[in-house]
């Protein structure tokens, strides 16, 4: 499963913290190019596989927002 941030709106903070928050539930591989933020997910915990997509993304959402206002 592949995740992509673009830059312009999701901070790289956001998306590392989001990664220690989940890291029990996939094996996360991180990569980033000039205008996006890769998140490959691999290994992931049955339980949550068929929502764990739209919960992380939502996550790195909230935290890039919170992130502007501070």
């Amino acid at each position: 499963m592949v995740l992509e941030f673009n830059k312009n709106f999701y901070k790289f903070k956001a998306v590392r913290t989001a990664i220690k928050a989940y890291k029990d539930l996939a094996d996360f591989e991180f990569k980033e190019d000039k205008r996006t933020l890769r998140i490959f997910l691999r290994n992931i915990d049955k339980a949550v596989a068929n929502s764990i997509k739209d919960e992380f993304a939502n996550y790195v959402l909230f935290l890039s927002l919170t992130l502007n206002k501070a």
